[in-house]
């Protein structure tokens, strides 16, 4: 999808929007995310070449 956005308009940031979650791709960071399997790649999703910039959410006190 983001291959054929930049196709139509090359000038326009993309960004995935995303939940950040570790997955397969550092699998040393899991136990910070135990829940991981129910989220997806935050890391390898962004690393799509046509991906432009990744927004996080900072959480410093717990809800």
């Amino acid at each position: 999808m983001a291959s054929y956005v930049k196709s139509i308009d090359n000038k326009h940031l993309l960004e995935v929007g995303l939940e950040g979650f570790y997955g397969e791709s550092v699998p040393e960071r899991k136990e910070i995310n135990p829940g991981y399997e129910v989220g997806t790649d935050f890391i390898s999703n962004n690393q799509v070449a046509e991906i432009d910039f990744a927004t996080i959410h900072l959480y410093p006190d717990q809800w």
